[in-house]
């Protein structure tokens, strides 16, 4: 039933990875996904984020590194699922997180689905709006139930040993409007919270509530934008 395989690349999309920002040839977009969604917090918020910064992200960045890799090893080269992990060994900065890393990598889901996608970029011109999201697949369990091809949109978060799950919906909305914008579909968006010696992966979101929360933040970033 499923019919789905690697998503191409969009021609001429690229990040500037030290600013964050989005390109597509020449064009920069003004605004990111995750920079839509951090107009909404407040200064308080902001704060304890930026104070943590030297955590989350060298830890953030390993842990979907590695996932990325494996990921593309297993689904898009074809490698073995011990294959793909043997090539996770020679990432710089490997060991520091391998208990977030080894959990996530083993999850049940790897042998359950089908990666189309990887630290995907994407973008809407119509929007002047652009991101990355970490992944999507097909499932055929789920296709088999619906009598169709069902695709979910996930996005990965690293915690703490006492982080706390939160709602992601609204930026998966976002992955799946820009996602839209290049003619590609998701049913659902899943969350895969990953913690020292636990990986999880989220209920699902439907695609109507990662819709509804995305348009709420573009509603509120756009209004707070507008010249009065």
């Amino acid at each position: 039933m499923l019919t789905s395989t690697w998503l191409d690349p969009i021609p001429g999309l690229w990040r500037e990875e030290a600013a964050h920002r989005y390109w597509l040839g020449e064009h920069l977009f003004p605004v990111s996904i995750t920079g839509v969604l951090a107009h909404g917090l407040s200064a308080t918020a902001r704060k304890a984020i930026a104070a943590k910064r030297p955590i989350w992200e060298p830890r953030g960045t390993t842990v979907h590194t590695a996932l990325e890799h494996y990921s593309q090893a297993r689904f898009l080269v074809g490698r073995s699922p011990e294959q793909a992990l043997l090539a996770i060994e020679e990432l710089p900065g490997h060991h520091r997180y391998r208990d977030w890393i080894l959990p996530l990598l083993q999850l049940p889901l790897w042998d359950e689905v089908q990666v189309i996608a990887s630290e995907r970029l994407s973008c809407c011109l119509t929007r002047n709006l652009a991101g990355g999201f970490d992944g999507a697949y097909a499932s055929p369990a789920l296709s088999e139930r619906w009598g169709r091809e069902v695709r979910v949109l996930y996005d990965l978060k690293t915690l703490s040993a006492h982080g706390r799950p939160y709602s992601t919906a609204a930026q998966l909305g976002g992955y799946m409007v820009l996602e839209a914008a290049q003619g590609n579909h998701y049913d659902l968006g899943q969350t895969l919270w990953s913690k020292p010696g636990e990986a999880t992966p989220s209920t699902f979101y439907s695609r109507e509530q990662c819709l509804a929360a995305w348009a709420a933040a573009w509603s509120s970033y756009c209004l707070a934008r507008r010249p009065f």
